[in-house]
């Protein structure tokens, strides 16, 4: 829906799924504003890591009624996520995938209910809920006074943050997919090493904490369904019921892990022994050791972090068509 004074911030990451599939949208970008002379918009083309993220930050800091595209991977996404502020009623973002994963908008339809640029810019903003990622955030969950990483889809530690780290240097050879550098990524991996001593703590809804404590390959907290190049880690994820659903992946033997590897893909792991799904509001990891951990493929080394849930913290543009294909269509988000 078109919307007098909301600036429409285009942020184009031209190195996005290995071509030029960003910044082709440039055209597109002013055919429509040159029909729609009343809509301000602007261009901005990053030049480095974290560069989505701060130019998010200068345009928020200018003031005014903004919607963000981020027009990348889903690392793109997750930078100008993070360059903007929770629950800010005034902020959109928006999201036009072209990058090698796309994984966040699989489970709203898929790349290809996102091609339609004009679809994009008029659709409409839903309430959506986000992951905070740090130890600090445990203190309570109305502690909220450092800004953290933050994560629009999926965070986890161990086998799968590993995976996700490795992925980034297979991502960069000639000819490989998103999906091939994940599963390239995944022989890597469990190559070496593997399975972790964890104290893995949950916050359920009702902020009854439950522990679970021994060796896991890994642990994740889900807002959305899909990572690693179409992986469905958490099949019944929904993006705006205001919890998370966390994986949690006990250590097996190297033999069984193509079996449950091939579940775990197709989000068919349900009822299998060495998996277990909780759904809550927040998870503690303390490890002895540093271990990988993976926010929407932000990686870094820790032995202690935590998840949880932030209720409302994005306003989300839609096509209107998807809106309402997954139930988040309401008319009162028309403006």
């Amino acid at each position: 829906m078109e919307v007098l004074g909301l600036r429409h911030v285009f942020i184009l990451n031209p190195v996005a799924g290995k071509g030029k599939k960003a910044l082709a949208l440039k055209e597109q970008i002013e055919t429509y504003f040159s029909a729609h002379p009343e809509l301000e918009y602007r261009c901005h083309e990053t030049s480095c890591w974290l560069n989505a993220k701060q130019i998010a930050e200068r345009e928020c800091a200018e003031g005014g009624a903004v919607r963000f595209y981020a027009c990348g991977g889903d690392g793109t996404l997750q930078e100008v996520a993070n360059g903007i502020p929770f629950g800010a009623d005034h902020i959109e973002l928006a999201v036009v995938p072209c990058g090698s994963g796309n994984d966040f908008v699989r489970m709203l339809g898929g790349i290809e209910r996102f091609s339609n640029l004009e679809e994009i810019i008029e659709g409409v903003a839903v309430t959506v809920d986000g992951i905070d990622s740090d130890e600090r955030i445990w203190l309570g969950y109305d502690k909220w006074d450092e800004r953290t990483w933050c994560s629009l889809n999926i965070a986890s530690i161990g086998l799968d943050a590993a995976v996700g780290y490795k992925m980034l240097r297979y991502k960069r050879w000639p000819g490989v997919s998103g999906s091939m550098a994940y599963n390239l990524a995944v022989v890597d991996a469990v190559c070496h090493p593997i399975g972790k001593a964890m104290k893995i703590e949950v916050i359920l809804e009702d902020n009854t904490i439950i522990t679970r404590e021994g060796k896991y390959l890994m642990a994740a907290a889900a807002n959305g369904r899909y990572y690693g190049g179409g992986y469905c880690g958490a099949p019944d994820a929904l993006i705006n019921d205001g919890l998370l659903d966390f994986v949690l992946v006990k250590k097996i033997s190297r033999f069984r892990i193509p079996g449950v590897l091939g579940k775990y893909k197709s989000g068919q792991h349900d009822g299998v022994d060495c998996i277990e799904h909780i759904r809550g509001i927040g998870m503690k990891i303390t490890a002895k050791k540093e271990i990988v951990c993976n926010v929407d493929g932000q990686c870094f080394d820790s032995d202690e972090i935590a998840f949880r849930v932030k209720r409302g913290a994005y306003r989300l543009v839609l096509p209107v068509a998807v809106a309402k294909e997954n139930g988040l269509y309401k008319e009162e988000t028309v403006v």
